[in-house]
């Protein structure tokens, strides 16, 4: 279904129903850091009870792979719904959903920010799409302020993607929510 640095996310069947199973590789160079990601992940998508965030059904791990079994399993991101679909005009029905996808997709992110998150990493390839649904996903990079009382981060950003990156990310410089809200903008110029 797809694969990244260290992933892959395949399907797999348990009893009648079918989940996403994202398989970390564990290389022993930096396993640690690995596996506080995979940690900050799984504490993260676990704070967040929303039908448009992917949920952890289970996790288990061998020698060299951590695996998460997460639901729903997805019919493509929206990278991929993107590039099919902008080969022709959109029906009336694709863009009434399109509009829904907008006010789905700010809601659920001015839920994850109140839930003290920063997803930081948002991105047509981090966004799910699920018969006519939405679903963010991958909180691999995500940041929790809760605590911290503040949700500024700066300093070197690792994993993002230049495309959708706020210029306060790409420069470095101090960044909080808003960094976010600009990558769910440049996806909604997209869409």
């Amino acid at each position: 279904l797809g694969t990244g640095a260290y992933a892959v996310v395949d399907s797999v069947k348990i009893g009648t129903k079918l989940y996403a199973r994202k398989s970390v590789f564990l290389p022993r160079y930096n396993q640690k850091s690995i596996r506080n990601t995979i940690q900050n992940e799984l504490s993260v998508i676990r704070t967040l009870d929303h039908p448009h965030i992917v949920q952890v059904h289970l996790t288990y791990e061998d020698k060299t792979r951590f695996f998460i079994v997460m639901r729903p399993l997805a019919d493509c991101d929206l990278e991929a719904f993107l590039e099919e679909h902008t080969q022709r005009p959109p029906t009336q029905a694709q863009q009434d959903m399109v509009w829904r996808w907008f006010l789905c997709l700010s809601n659920t992110l001015t839920f994850i920010h109140s839930k003290g998150i920063r997803h930081k990493d948002i991105k047509p390839r981090n966004i799910l799409v699920k018969g006519d649904e939405v679903i963010f996903a991958d909180f691999g990079s995500s940041h929790d302020f809760l605590d911290e009382g503040n949700s500024t981060t700066e300093g070197p950003a690792f994993g993002h993607t230049k495309m959708y990156c706020a210029p306060e990310v790409i420069a470095n410089g101090k960044r909080g929510r808003s960094a976010d809200v600009f990558s769910l903008g440049c996806i909604f110029t997209e869409l």
